[in-house]
């Protein structure tokens, strides 16, 4: 038996006056919105026969180690635990919050240098800065998911991760100034606890980018932590995260009732109650980050409307950043990943579905638009093919650029590659009028020399290619052949299109395609990609979350492996 992801709740807020009463109460809080009953109620539970299953628990619920700690993970030689084939449940977790080892080698790292360092950058902290639920963990984490992905070591260090570690906090501890003698301590000690846990994956980890985590709220505050960090000649960046549109504050809100690590096990009003009140507590406080207070900044306004940078001259890997942050939003939809038919093919065939490829087609379409419909509604394709931009209160009316797919949260786009079968697996969705793409970077790996022959053939043709590649299958590449590190390079402007999205994409590719989008999404080493296993059998979805990606396995009925 299975078992649902989305059921209902007993937990969930019903009515929209209770949630207008107890977001907006008395002190203008009437901006945060009045529609969150809908937001905050689960999604309606699925068939138990259609049920997926879920891969990893979701969120973080034990305290994190801390750099140059005794008990932190020993990394040993990875290569030498990954030498057997891995179905793809061996590697569900979201390993964004990982600790990385001191000679770590990312997928899509281009060169390794003595320091560990790259870009010429030097080490640096980025230092968060925002009021809560304006996606300053979002930001966090999927930056440094980019960053890791580039090769440059980077690591979050969250402040709530260091709070929810200690028992006994005072009442007054989310006020930038506690009242208190201890709500003073209590808030020091957490903070010189986080710091000095950045100086160690500076000094002991070669650390390149820590990213810190924090509301920030005070000019003194951030003058205190740019001092700590630029006496020791770390270059500090500050991202100031100011959200005016009321829209994307509810939708953080709803979001972090539902997936905060603060909220496991609430009842779903109590928790809404509360992380609103830290919005009252904090917003007295807080000042925005002016040009006056010399920090080099960027204020990013309702997740890329608009950029503001002061003194950002860091060169190469602030420029990745920033534009990194311009494709950047928050997103309300999944990624799936399907198996093209035939997955064995040679590189240079490029047959058309045959019978059994297009009963493949016809029960993925069913899987899909079933799973998505009971999960989004079934008027979903409708709300997908509706470009009517959504509503917007910001600044000065200005309209949000829909020159791309997916970027409203109705949205749902399917990308295949440019073979025929991958084309004509998706024809269904196309006759329903849902948006497909056509995209060369999918195209699969290619064996080069080595195509069709058996690893014994191989092994008598090619011995010290065949040594290499059982040492490093990731890097290595025969003749006239692709490596996954190759594809991941090659699909970079594809992640960051996707990042751009805010609904469901499907990726219909080869096997190897997908085992470096999901290395992307899960953070994955370059050791495990190369071994990841896609079922045919199984449509696998990854749905975002400010704090940790999960991924389900979805099977796809009628379909055997």
């Amino acid at each position: 038996m299975t078992t649902p992801v989305f059921n209902s709740s007993d937990d969930d807020l019903s009515s929209g006056s209770e949630i207008e009463d107890l977001l907006c109460g008395t002190n203008g809080g009437e901006r945060y919105g009045k529609r969150l009953s809908g937001l905050l109620a689960a999604p309606v539970g699925l068939d138990e026969d259609t049920a997926p299953r879920p891969l990893s628990n979701f969120g973080r619920t034990r305290d994190r180690w801390s750099f140059g700690d005794s008990s932190r993970p020993v990394m040993g030689d990875a290569s030498q635990r990954m030498r057997h084939e891995r179905r793809l449940s061996d590697a569900t977790s979201d390993a964004v919050h990982r600790a990385i080892d001191a000679d770590h080698i990312s997928p899509a790292q281009l060169y390794s240098t003595d320091s560990g360092r790259l870009f010429h950058a030097g080490t640096m902290v980025i230092i968060l800065v925002g009021l809560p639920a304006r996606g300053k963990t979002h930001l966090t984490v999927s930056l440094t998911r980019y960053l890791r992905w580039l090769g440059v070591k980077t690591h979050a260090f969250h402040v709530g991760d260091y709070r929810r570690a200690k028992d006994g906090i005072p009442k007054d501890y989310f006020k930038p100034t506690p009242d208190t003698p201890e709500g003073k301590e209590y808030r020091a000690n957490i903070i010189s606890k986080c710091i000095s846990d950045v100086m160690h994956f500076f000094d002991d980890d070669k650390g390149q980018v820590a990213i810190y985590d924090a509301v920030n709220a005070l000019p003194e505050e951030r003058a205190d932590v740019d001092r700590q960090f630029t006496s020791r000649n770390i270059k500090t960046l500050f991202i100031e995260s100011l959200v005016t549109d009321c829209n994307i504050i509810e939708n953080n809100i709803s979001q972090a009732v539902k997936s905060s690590p603060d909220y496991v096990g609430w009842d779903a009003k109590e928790a809404a109650a509360d992380y609103v009140s830290r919005i009252h507590i904090a917003e007295p406080f807080y000042q925005e980050i002016d040009p006056s207070e010399g920090l080099s900044f960027i204020k990013s306004i309702n997740f890329g409307e608009r950029f503001v940078l002061n003194n950002s001259h860091y060169g190469y890997l602030i420029n990745r950043i920033v534009f990194f942050l311009m494709n950047s939003r928050i997103k309300s939809g999944s990624v799936y990943f399907a198996r093209c038919h035939k997955n064995f093919l040679k590189f240079k065939s490029d047959p058309d579905l045959d019978d059994e490829g297009r009963q493949y087609a016809q029960q993925l379409t069913k899987t899909v638009l079933a799973h998505v419909g009971a999960t989004k509604g079934l008027d979903f394709i409708t709300r997908s093919q509706n470009n009517t931009p959504p509503p917007y209160s910001g600044e000065a009316g200005r309209q949000k650029s829909h020159a791309t797919d997916g970027i409203h949260d109705d949205a749902f786009v399917i990308w295949t590659s440019t073979r025929r079968r991958t084309i004509e697996a998706c024809e269904a969705f196309r006759e329903l009028g849902i948006t497909t793409r056509e995209r060369i970077q999918l195209t699969q790996l290619n064996p080069g020399d080595v195509e069709n022959m058996t690893a014994k053939e191989i092994k008598a043709k090619y011995p010290e290619d065949y040594k290499q590649h059982k040492r490093d299958p990731y890097h290595h590449r025969y003749a006239r052949a692709e490596s996954y590190h190759d594809l991941a390079v090659k699909i970079e402007p594809l992640i960051l299109e996707m990042e751009r999205m805010s609904g469901d994409l499907l990726i219909i590719a080869d096997e190897s395609v997908l085992r470096v989008f999901y290395g992307y999404l899960m953070a994955c080493s370059c050791y495990e990609i190369p071994y990841l296993k896609f079922p045919t059998s199984e449509l696998i979805e990854i749905k975002f979350n400010a704090y940790s990606n999960t991924a389900t396995r979805i099977p796809i009925h009628g379909v055997e492996e």
